[in-house]
């Protein structure tokens, strides 16, 4: 996809600081200096301004950010001017890992809300050529994912609980 003179563009190679952030995230655990360095290569930073979509629910999905700078709002589409705030994100925060696994279409919005917010990307595609060339690294940032990805299901599934338990509630009252 970077070889492609118009993503090249928007999504510059820039190496300041991409593997001080790398380290802060998860799903990049347990990777040491020399393999951060190895797959530093394959992140791009893109910017976006202020009200701009990173990506938008029903989309399909490509692959994952690290913010670099600002905040980014994730939310669902309930309908016209309708939005459902799901989370507020900050510098540090990561989104959109699931894309690295599937092609399903995203599940919420994706929405710079600050001005000038950088985010570091890793696309499936770069995660394959890991997976080619850096297999014993490939293993391991897998396995984090799957790690991310389970806490988040159960932090979910226990917030879902709560707001059985509370319409139960409710509803006996």
């Amino acid at each position: 996809m970077i070889d492609n003179p118009i993503w090249g563009n928007i999504f510059k190679k820039d190496k300041e600081s991409i593997r001080e952030y790398l380290k802060k995230v998860p799903i990049f655990d347990n990777l040491s200096n020399m393999q951060l360095k190895k797959i530093e290569s394959f992140m791009f930073i893109r910017k976006y301004m202020l009200n701009e979509y990173i990506f938008r629910q029903n989309e399909p999905g490509a692959g994952m950010y690290i913010i670099k700078k600002g905040e980014v709002d994730i939310h669902l589409e309930l309908g016209i001017r309708k939005v459902k705030e799901l989370a507020l994100l900050r510098t540090g925060d990561f989104f959109g890992e699931m894309a690295l696994l599937d092609e399903s279409m995203r599940s919420a919005s994706a929405v710079a809300i600050s001005d000038q917010v950088e985010v570091i990307s890793f696309f499936r595609g770069d995660l394959l050529k890991v997976i080619q060339e850096y297999p014993s690294i490939a293993c391991k940032i897998l396995w984090n994912i799957g790690k991310v990805i389970s806490t988040r299901m159960r932090k979910s599934n226990e917030l879902l609980n709560s707001y059985q338990k509370q319409d139960s509630d409710e509803t006996n009252s």
